[in-house]
């Protein structure tokens, strides 16, 4: 089955998520946080991603990005992916194992009031999966600490994954894994900047007055305490609790859970139905259009060029050099 389309253009908002295969592996322990935070710092070293916001539990990652480069969002992408799977696996004794699901989600937010409903909604997210009761108590890796305290510019410190070794049954543990996360830190100094630009995806919807910008987050906090408040609410109906924090960061990896995932995979966010009707209809014709190109392309002619802000695919093989 071919993969379905990307369309990343320059500017756009878009609101990323990348899942887990199996197990609950992106715990809220020193060591998974300690390797988030380097693969994060590699990949926007290598492919440098405006980054808003952003949110791991232990099964995904949700993240608002502002596109600059088009092909820096897959790369970026990929390279988080790959660089943390090698790690996981070496602590799981695994070789050659898929961690991620192929491929990601990443529909465009067509407009300002959705991005924020997309964001407030990430911060959240703890608290609607019962993990917590506010974001501000979650001990899981996300960018709300920086986004609060306005330090958005960080140096983390970089792991290679020829230094991770297999953890021992008795070593998955919190104990275990802060002590592994201490080992892995003492044995590389080298640190990589890390930032976030929590304002650009506004100034992508040309809000650049800093008054209006500063009304809107006070709107995103106003939201993600609502929504959290909703939250505990339905708890209470339900006579549920949290998981909490203790408990959190004491979980170890697990490759038994299994996702339970329902939905389907949107191109776009809107909370106006004739927004999202013009744009889906536009870009069908955008895939039409990339379609007759590579038909020309397996017939021969590569004359045509593949429509902006799509991935194009390799060029066909029209002949194979025989040997003489």
């Amino acid at each position: 089955m071919a993969k379905p389309m990307k369309y990343h253009p320059h500017g756009s908002v878009l609101f990323c998520t990348l899942s887990i295969e199996e197990g609950l592996l992106l715990q809220s322990n020193p060591l998974c946080i300690s390797i988030i935070k380097s693969c994060l710092a590699a990949a926007q070293l290598l492919y440098p991603v405006t980054i808003c916001h952003l949110l791991t539990e232990a099964t995904h990652v949700h993240m608002i990005l502002v596109v600059k480069d088009p092909d820096h969002v897959a790369s970026f992408i990929r390279h988080f992916k790959t660089e943390s799977a090698h790690m996981l696996n070496r602590l799981l004794g695994r070789r050659k194992r898929t961690i991620w699901c192929d491929g990601y989600d990443s529909p465009i937010v067509l407009t300002p009031t959705r991005a924020l409903v997309a964001i407030a909604y990430l911060y959240s997210n703890p608290a609607k999966d019962n993990l917590e009761s506010t974001i501000e108590r979650y001990p899981g890796f996300s960018t709300w600490g920086m986004f609060r305290s306005g330090s958005f510019s960080q140096r983390w410190q970089r792991l290679r994954r020829h230094h991770f070794r297999p953890l021992s049954q008795r070593h998955h543990c919190l104990r275990g894994y802060t002590q592994e996360a201490a080992r892995l830190e003492r044995e590389t100094e080298e640190m990589l900047p890390f930032s976030i630009h929590p304002n650009a995806w506004m100034e992508a919807f040309r809000i650049t007055d800093p008054a209006e910008q500063e009304r809107i987050n006070l709107r995103l906090l106003e939201r993600v305490t609502l929504l959290e408040e909703r939250a505990a609410a339905r708890r209470a109906r339900e006579r549920k609790t949290i998981i909490g924090r203790k408990q959190l960061e004491a979980q170890p990896m697990d490759l038994a859970y299994r996702p339970q995932r329902s939905g389907r995979r949107m191109w776009c966010l809107s909370e106006k139905r004739s927004i999202r009707v013009t744009f889906i209809n536009f870009f069908r014709n955008l895939m039409a259009q990339a379609r007759a190109v590579r038909e020309r392309w397996q017939q021969g002619d590569t004359s045509l060029r593949y429509p902006p802000g799509l991935f194009p695919p390799s060029m066909p093989k029209l002949a194979n050099v025989c040997a003489a």
